[in-house]
Parts: structure tokens; C-alpha cells; sequence
């Protein structure tokens, strides 16, 4: 039966054979089929393994934000064994993830490449955004965001780690999908998507406009909780079979719409909805909170 081999990844992003001594050998990490990693050898370095080792294991985020992937039982690897790549998250599709890799490959000469893992974005119990990473004939690795994510000018999803790294902006546009859920549409023919729980705030008289705000709650650790407000801009209507609806856009966006109707409200927003909209659309005091 032959030895375990145990692996390490150096301050460089390099891999390391450890046995009787470590040995460093330049190259990159790649995602392969159904997401496998692979580490990919730049040339010969005089060791006895082919020019490229793949892994089997699993993907984790650690509290830095770093990729890491821990060995399973597979072939000769050491199981538990925890391949640590110092990385940065680069960029967020509505089924993608991709993170940014410096490494050296000589004492002169570095490298910086990218590595994207395929997958589907979704919201935590906690409301905060993970990714999950698709892997062959078993359930997604989850990768969490653990900070809370902002809202920009223009009502879109962004996530930054740290002051001082990227922000990732994910593409997309707010809807209702149920009760008591407020939805971020990433892709809406791949069904693509990140369903929050949500509450409906307060609706506030401007002028002559109405706005609609939600409000939702993320858990970032077990002691503390920050909150972010979706805002929406619009008006009241009444439709056929005098429905009570908000047609409304979304602050900053335009031409996307979305209609709450009055079967998300309880019986006393309801009644305070009709009667407004009776009295010629006219709302009276500086706001309202809803159940749904």
C-alpha cells in the first residue's frame, strides 16, 4: 500500500509535496469538469508525478475569505488535508463565482490568473449570500459571504470582505415571488436568483410619489444583526375587479416593474389601502407600516 501523500500551498500560491522534506512547485490550481480541482505543473520540476494532480475533497470559505478545498479519503491523498489558496473574490455571475490568484514563478517573475467555479447563488437563513458550488452526484459545497452585503445607487446587490478589497457587484433586479420573501433576479430564464426574508416597512408620502420600503435583516455573526432597506418608488392603483395594487420601480432603475397586490397585506393595512384610494389616491400622516 503505498504512503499518503500530504499537500501544502505556500505564501505564494504554490503546492508543496511534503515528505521527507518540502518541496515547492511552480504552477496553477484550475477547476476542471463538475468543478474538480486540479493543480497544473508550469514544467518539469524533477518530481515523480505526472504534470498534473488532481484532488477530490470538498470547497470551503475560511474567515479571511481564502478558497480552501480538504482532501476526502480519494485515491493516495491524506484525508483532511487543507489546500488554503490566499485568494481575492473577483466576480460574481448569476451562476458563477470567481476568485483572483497571485503566485510567483520564479524570484523574479509572478503570476496572477483566475479561477471560476460554476454553481447558484442563494440567501442563508440568515439572509446572508452564499454560493453553492456544484459538484458531481452529491449536494453544493457552500460558500459564505459571513459579512453583510450594501445596496448601491442604483438598488443592486454589492458585497466587499474588507475596506480595502472589491466590491462584487451582482447584476440583477428586486421582486416578490411570495409572501413574506423579497427576491434579487439574477438571470430570470435560468431561474437564477437570491430569495430573502423580508419585512414590509413603512409607506411614505413624497409629494406626489409613494414609496415602499422593505426591510431585511442580516445575521452576520450570533450577537450582532444589520439591517438593509430595499426602496421602492411608485404609485397605487386599483385594477379590474377593483384589486388593490403598488405598481412600482424600484429607486434608480428603470423600466423594470413590480405590482404588490393587496392579498399580501392583512386586513388593516387593506382597509387603510381602500380608503385612501377612494379619497382620490390622497394618503394622509407621514407613513404606514404593513403586515404580509
Amino acid at each position: 500500500m503505498s504512503a499518503r501523500e500530504h499537500y501544502e500551498v505556500d505564501p505564494f500560491n504554490r503546492l508543496v509535496f511534503v515528505k521527507k522534506f518540502r518541496q515547492v512547485v511552480s504552477g496553477r490550481f484550475i477547476a476542471g469538469p463538475r468543478n474538480s480541482l486540479a493543480y497544473e505543473f508550469n514544467k518539469s520540476q524533477g518530481v515523480e508525478t505526472p504534470q498534473k494532480i488532481e484532488f477530490s475533497g470538498d470547497y470551503s470559505l475560511d474567515k479571511d475569505h481564502n478558497l480552501v478545498f480538504t482532501l476526502n479519503k480519494w485515491n493516495n491523498q491524506c484525508e483532511g488535508n487543507r489546500l488554503t489558496l490566499k485568494t481575492r473574490l473577483m466576480d460574481a455571475g448569476s451562476n458563477d463565482i470567481s476568485f483572483l490568484i497571485n503566485s510567483r514563478l520564479d524570484e523574479n517573475k509572478t503570476m496572477v490568473y483566475v479561477l471560476k467555479l460554476s454553481g447558484s447563488w442563494k440567501a442563508d437563513e440568515h439572509n446572508r449570500l452564499t454560493f453553492g458550488v456544484q459538484r458531481d452526484s452529491k449536494k453544493p459545497d457552500t460558500l459564505v459571504l459571513t459579512g453583510a452585503w450594501e445596496l448601491n445607487d442604483n438598488n443592486e446587490l454589492t458585497y466587499r470582505h474588507s475596506p480595502d478589497a472589491q466590491a462584487l457587484t451582482f447584476k440583477g433586479r428586486w421582486d416578490i415571488k411570495k409572501k413574506g420573501r423579497l427576491s434579487y433576479i439574477l438571470d430570470k430564464k435560468l431561474g437564477a436568483g437570491l430569495n430573502f426574508k423580508a419585512s414590509l416597512g413603512t409607506l411614505a408620502p413624497k409629494g406626489k410619489d409613494q414609496y415602499v420600503t422593505f426591510d431585511i435583516g442580516i445575521g452576520v455573526s450570533r450577537s450582532k444583526k444589520t439591517h438593509r432597506k430595499v426602496v421602492f418608488a411608485g404609485t397605487w392603483k386599483i385594477g379590474k375587479g377593483k384589486k388593490v395594487f403598488f405598481e412600482t420601480s424600484p429607486a434608480g432603475e428603470k423600466g423594470a416593474k413590480l405590482k404588490f397586490f393587496k392579498d399580501l397585506f392583512d386586513k388593516k393595512g387593506l382597509a387603510y389601502l381602500e380608503a385612501s384610494l377612494k379619497d382620490k389616491e390622497r394618503f394622509i400622516g407621514g407613513g404606514i407600516a404593513f403586515k404580509w
